[in-house]
């Protein structure tokens, strides 16, 4: 029957998510993202009917952006990266503040900066901090320059992973580089 098949392939998409999170744990980047892959389009099968994005989908897609960019494939991670934004925005509301969507742009930043795209890296992080409040641009901005705070141990993948460390090398290069202002994200 068709609610047994929809069963199924549920439970094979949590199978297969579980795998590819012990090889990505194991650094074996590439079976995870095969793994990561397979258990995606299972997600999306079951997914089919909802009228709202999966947050499954989205999960995975942020691992799988994650072990793109770890395995130093930046424009895959940037894709995936993009695929997350654009359905979490849906998954939202379309509530453009939502801190995970400024969370996700604050690592497409990050990539941006490690890719070498410093103009595309500094857009990326004035969206972000347009999209804070006030106390979100001043505490974004002092995580940026490595003073800390709650994004300090922020969780690049959905699972595991601090990107404190490439938040504050991307602010730290883009300050060598003179494209970064302190006062930039506040404009």
């Amino acid at each position: 029957s068709n609610g047994s098949n929809v069963f199924n392939q549920a439970d094979l998409a949590r199978v297969l998510y579980s795998i590819a999170r012990v090889l990505h744990d194991k650094e074996e980047y590439h079976d995870a993202l095969g793994m990561y892959h397979r258990a995606l389009q299972c997600q999306r099968e079951v997914s089919i009917n909802s009228a709202r994005p999966s947050l499954d989908v989205v999960t995975t897609l942020c691992n799988i952006s994650r072990v793109y960019h770890l395995s130093g494939d930046l424009d895959a991670a940037l894709s995936a990266n993009k695929e997350v934004l654009d359905l979490a925005t849906l998954l939202v509301g379309g509530k453009m503040d939502h801190p995970f969507l400024i969370h996700r742009l604050k690592i497409e930043g990050n990539i941006l900066v490690e890719a070498g795209r410093l103009e595309d890296a500094m857009r990326t992080f004035v969206d972000a901090a347009r999209r804070c409040g006030e106390d979100g641009r001043n505490q974004m901005m002092a995580t940026m320059m490595g003073g800390g705070g709650q994004d300090s141990n922020s969780q690049e993948d959905a699972d595991a992973g601090d990107s404190s460390v490439l938040s504050v090398r991307s602010a730290a290069t883009l300050a060598h580089t003179n494209c970064f202002h302190p006062g930039a994200a506040a404009a």
